[in-house]
């Protein structure tokens, strides 16, 4: 087993549509992507999805150094009336690390700018 970390973020309550700015116990700081190390996977076991009605994307790509970065889509969860959705894996999403440049971020998108809130239970383990 890895070490699993605890990510979390939230809509601006102001626009339709963005990127969540990711935290965790760990960063100093938000993050708008998680890179994923060389020899490094990252599997995303959990998603808690909650608030007002929302579309959840989590996008990856395999180079977070070009310009423009090609994201390609993973993942799509739909939260369609006010509450939670908890949505784990058996099996995980799993992005690998081969060459460090690879990451993965998450967007939203509404109806309504309203609050709605993310969090992703993500275990790192070594290739």
């Amino acid at each position: 087993m890895g070490e699993l970390i605890h990510l979390y973020g939230e809509t601006d309550g102001v626009n339709t549509t963005g990127t969540f700015t990711l935290n965790c116990d760990r960063f100093a700081s938000g993050v708008n992507m998680i890179l994923v190390p060389k020899g490094v996977k990252a599997k995303v076991w959990c998603k808690r999805i909650s608030g007002s009605p929302v579309s959840v994307v989590i996008k990856y790509t395999s180079n977070a150094m070009s310009t423009p970065i090609n994201w390609v889509t993973l993942s799509n969860e739909f939260l369609q009336s006010p509450g939670e959705l908890i949505l784990e894996k058996r099996r995980p999403i799993v992005i690998l690390g081969s060459t460090g440049t690879e990451a993965i971020q998450v967007d939203w998108s509404q109806q309504t700018a309203a609050k709605s809130y993310v969090e992703l239970e993500v275990e790192l383990t070594e290739d």
